[in-house]
């Protein structure tokens, strides 16, 4: 079971719409897919019209026995809810590892979204993981924050495999080009994967998540759903997921 974070420092990066995206399109007749919401902010439970639905990441965490995620309308896309809850964890013990081995065997590939800070929660999902993946926009504050999760990734987990993801990519802007010169400079410098794949700033992307659906149902042939099907398949092959 391949364990990956969706993390940035940074909160409006497309944490939450890649993960959905991502999952939508990289769950199929033999891939089972896990989706976790660890914010609180519940923005990947609502895109999925999942909100207040039990039980939730928190009772995950915090119990012992049998747990059973909740089936979403994507075939072989499943979820595990978020909490309010979450952001009021202090553990000190690993919650995590224990708590990912009882879902072992039953999915494929789990994404777990994390929230915009350098929380329990998020830290112990990092450490927990096998790789990371940091959605980040091209513009001069988010590479700011871009750079500063990849630093704090690094002093948790040196050999941690990171790939970067530019999403609302606008490639006729100056300040793209720009950006896209200093991730291609720091990838080296700081042991990251830059993906091929770019997810174009796209109307339909937005609209999928009022209309709490993956862009993949809810606009199929557009730009944006057609990259996150590239990035699935991008992403398959770099972390091997048959």
């Amino acid at each position: 079971m391949l364990k990956v974070a969706v993390f940035n420092l940074k909160g409006g990066t497309g944490k939450s719409t890649t993960a959905l995206s991502l999952g939508a399109a990289m769950a199929g007749p033999k891939r089972r897919v896990l989706l976790i919401d660890l914010d609180g902010q519940r923005t990947l439970s609502f895109a999925l019209g999942m909100d207040g639905q039990t039980p939730t990441a928190l009772d995950w965490l915090t119990s012992s026995g049998l747990f059973t995620p909740l089936a979403t309308s994507t075939k072989n896309l499943s979820l595990i809810p978020g909490d309010i809850g979450l952001f009021r964890i202090l553990a000190e013990s690993d919650l995590f590892t224990p708590a990912l081995s009882r879902l072992a065997g039953f999915f494929d590939l789990v994404l777990m979204d994390c929230p915009p800070s350098l929380s329990v929660v998020s830290v112990q999902a990092i450490l927990s993981s096998s790789r990371v993946l940091v959605p980040t926009l091209c513009e001069p504050a988010a590479l700011r924050g871009f750079s500063e999760a990849i630093a704090l990734i690094r002093d948790e987990r040196p050999d941690m495999p990171i790939e970067a993801l530019r999403v609302r990519y606008k490639p006729r802007l100056v300040l793209t080009r720009e950006s896209d010169e200093l991730l291609i400079e720091s990838s080296v410098e700081m042991n990251y994967r830059l993906l091929h794949t770019v997810i174009p700033e796209n109307i339909d992307v937005a609209e999928s998540i009022a209309q709490q659906k993956s862009v993949l149902d809810y606009a199929p042939k557009s730009s944006g759903s057609k990259a996150y099907q590239s990035l699935a398949k991008e992403c398959s092959k770099v972390w091997k997921v048959s």
